[in-house]
């Protein structure tokens, strides 16, 4: 049953190829009448025309119903087509509207990794926000040689699928998987080493490549998204194959200081 529903962009994860849709995107947004986060998958961004190219932050309408086809509880299709693109939501006054948006529904907030997984458990629940208490260490790992073949050989296959009618766009595959050390405020967290899927590190990475202190310099703008006087969070969701492994899909890194309100929710 499709739904026409206003959300509020919050993260979307870097590009993969993808058998059935081209290439995906998973994306995270939070839904105006619940205030509850919602996972909008499969997404094939980059294809998506000027009109329906929605960006972080920004308000979209669209027609939505549950995913059938994942039972995660937070999952919906959308119909491309039906996207309306509206304002972006501005981060004046240290963030106030968008920090209003994202915990706007105390069921979307974890105070740990550990009481999201135990909610997942208990509810199936597989996104969340995230806080932390220390981040320790930013990690750049190389893909094994069996990774890169696979992800070498889906984009050949896939390449092949297209038909003429579709402009082929070429995706750079990542040889290299980046991930985060940190701790939870918890009594039973000994530490996490989470996958960052953002797109924004994608991109950082395709920026900076050239450099030869590239992976610096993505410590560098880790440790600056990341630094003390920032009130960090992290977008977590987790796999549809692996329910209890949960990855980092966006960072929510507003600087901390005096809130004055506001009303945000247009009517």
């Amino acid at each position: 049953m499709w739904d026409e529903k206003e959300f509020p962009i919050c993260a979307k994860t870097y590009p993969e190829y993808s058998s059935k849709y081209v290439e995906t995107v998973c994306t995270a947004a939070i839904l105006k009448d619940t205030g509850r986060l919602i996972r909008l998958y499969p997404i094939p961004y980059r294809y998506l025309v000027g009109e329906h190219r929605f960006k972080k932050y920004q308000w979209v309408r669209a027609k939505i119903e549950r995913n059938l086809r994942d039972d995660r509880p937070e999952s919906y299709s959308i119909i491309r087509d039906s996207i309306r693109l509206g304002d972006i939501v501005q981060p004046q006054n240290n963030w106030l509207a968008r920090r209003q948006i994202i915990f706007s529904s105390p069921e979307n907030s974890f105070g740990s990794l550990e009481a999201l997984q135990e909610c997942q458990k208990a509810k199936r629940t597989s996104l969340g926000i995230i806080r932390l208490k220390e981040i320790t260490r930013f990690h750049v790992r190389k893909k094994s040689e069996a990774e890169l073949a696979e992800e070498n050989q889906k984009k050949r296959r896939i390449d092949g699928q297209l038909s003429f009618d579709i402009e082929k766009k070429e995706l750079d595959i990542i040889p290299y998987r980046f991930q985060i050390s940190f701790a939870c405020d918890h009594s039973r967290c000994n530490g996490h080493k989470i996958s960052i899927l953002d797109w924004e590190f994608g991109q950082l990475y395709r920026k900076v490549i050239e450099s030869p202190n590239w992976e610096e310099k993505m410590r560098q703008k880790m440790e600056q998204l990341c630094s003390k006087d920032k009130d960090v969070h992290f977008f977590m969701g987790n796999m549809a194959s692996r329910r209890m492994t949960f990855c980092i899909l966006g960072i929510f890194y507003p600087p901390k200081g005096k809130l004055r309100q506001l009303t945000i929710f247009p009517s």
